[in-house]
């Protein structure tokens, strides 16, 4: 019986670290829902650079942009190619960013895969 034990706690800690491993995947190669997305290794801004953005953004007050009917935008979006990404410029530090205005947000986005990586709102 020790034994039985024993291997189950083996299995089932080596299980556990292959599901790390895998960078989130659950059994059978399916993204888990709960694993952090790619968002094309950009961090997420810091206090610091999030306080530069919003003063940018309230000095500067950029249009915002009209999104494709029904569009909505949250983290992990992927906007449209009709959707045009301003660049911020080189006082603010960002420039690994691109940024959109929708509403009263501004979205920071990945411009190689034009994903939504962090809202500032």
């Amino acid at each position: 019986m020790k034994k039985l034990i024993m291997a189950s706690a083996i299995a089932l800690a080596a299980s556990t670290a292959a599901y790390a491993q895998t960078g989130g995947s659950a059994p059978g190669g399916r993204p888990d829902a709960n694993a952090p997305r790619n968002t094309g290794n950009i961090n997420a801004p810091n206090q610091e650079q999030q306080r530069m953005i919003r003063s940018y953004w309230q000095s500067q007050r950029p249009a915002a942009v009209v999104l494709p009917n029904g569009m909505t935008v949250d983290r992990g979006t992927v906007l449209p190619g009709t959707v045009e990404l301003r660049s911020f410029p080189a006082n603010v530090g960002m420039t690994e960013y691109r940024y959109v205005v929708v509403g009263d947000n501004l979205y920071l986005v990945n411009p190689t895969d034009r994903r939504v990586v962090h809202i500032i709102r």
